[in-house]
């Protein structure tokens, strides 16, 4: 039975982007008219469906942190994180790349209101390379994430219970004020430390990398890459 003929009510939140359209056209596809959808960027006010009741909660790439008073209206709420068990919170793809990790992948996982905390129900991994940036990293996880979304909503539309997941996080999440720090270069940095910090923090269309001296004078990217040469 499709979930458009039990009267099971689906709340999906998701970024304004390419991935989580095709997230929406999958959910869309499956759960038709007991699905209410809400894009949106960060800064957005809550839309209203976090206001009613319903029976999944899920987030793809949502621009809002959901409150424990939101999560309590529904009877199951999951999160799909961008990331592999050891790299939850902000700049998952950047410090992965910077510490050099083997491998990497895209997590969904129960949600509470401490960001990327709650249970695993399914992680998917895959090797990374030498020649990996951050676009390039981000690219095959959203590929690996939607493949993921895929499956799980499927099953929750054949009436399946959700998986319970292998693995464990494996940290702390990582904090914006973490990931700004990262894209601090100083001249005392030595010149594996700096390409490391440039590697990871450099994205098209973002602030990236800055030359910071030690009396506090900030040079910008282009003149700070040019000075540690």
């Amino acid at each position: 039975m499709r979930e458009q003929d039990s009267g099971m009510k689906i709340v999906l939140l998701t970024k304004r982007d390419d991935f989580s359209r095709q997230a929406q056209q999958i959910a869309a596809s499956l759960f038709g008219t007991s699905l209410t959808v809400a894009e949106g960027a960060v800064g957005d006010d809550r839309p209203d469906c976090l206001k009613g009741h319903g029976d999944y909660l899920v987030s793809f790439l949502s621009p809002w942190i959901i409150t424990a008073a939101e999560l309590s209206r529904f009877g199951t709420s999951i999160n799909f994180h961008p990331g592999s068990a050891d790299y939850p919170g902000t700049g998952c793809y950047n410090f992965a790349l910077y510490e050099g990790s083997a491998d990497y992948g895209a997590t969904c996982h129960h949600m509470l209101p401490k960001v990327d905390t709650g249970a695993i129900v399914l992680e998917r991994r895959f090797n990374t390379f030498q020649t990996d940036t951050v676009a390039g990293l981000k690219l095959r996880t959203m590929v690996t994430m939607v493949s993921m979304f895929c499956d799980i909503v499927c099953g929750i539309a054949q009436g399946d219970p959700l998986p319970v997941g292998a693995t464990h996080w494996t940290r702390r999440a990582f904090t914006w004020r973490e990931m700004e720090a990262l894209k601090v270069l100083r001249p005392t940095m030595s010149e594996a430390e700096i390409a490391r910090r440039v590697r990871a923090t450099t994205f098209p269309g973002y602030p990236g990398p800055r030359m910071v001296a030690n009396d506090g004078w900030q040079a910008t990217p282009d003149q700070g890459l040019a000075a540690v040469k």
